[in-house]
């Protein structure tokens, strides 16, 4: 009997400037990928220390 496992809340975020992680005392750098939870991201966010990174896929059809 398999369990089906809840699918991965945390979303990718870009660094916008540097901030200290509250758990492990680790610095962000400006352009970092992080990923976080909506609730840890939410006042990085209003502070304007991180966005919600873009992806840079092509459309089909294009080289």
């Amino acid at each position: 009997m398999t369990t089906k496992q809840p699918p991965n809340p945390r979303q990718k975020y870009t660094v916008l400037s540097p901030y200290q992680c509250p758990n492990h005392k680790h610095w962000h750098e400006n352009g970092d990928t992080v990923e976080l939870l909506p609730c840890e991201a939410d006042f990085l966010i209003l502070s304007g220390k991180v966005a919600l990174a873009t992806t840079t896929a092509k459309p089909k059809g294009e080289a």
